[in-house]
């Protein structure tokens, strides 16, 4: 699995779903998108990846990760 795809699709959901003063919302609507329609692989790598702190990702993308990982749990 290419992580720095993963990064780059993550932080484009996280900017388009960005909208209005309540980042936990914006973050909490990309964490159900990346629920919804990544699989586990998918999820997992990244979750691995922010876990270890080497990915780019954006505060609010990051956000989303550690969102779907406590969903995950």
């Amino acid at each position: 699995m290419d992580v720095e795809k993963l990064v780059r699709m993550a932080n484009q959901i996280a900017a388009n779903l960005d909208y209005g003063p309540d980042k936990e919302k914006v973050a909490a609507a990309a964490a159900g998108h990346l629920q919804r329609f990544w699989n586990s692989t998918m999820c997992a790598a990244v979750i691995e990846g922010h876990s270890k702190q080497v990915l780019g990702l954006s505060p609010l993308a990051a956000r989303a990760v550690e969102i779907l990982s406590a969903k995950q749990s």
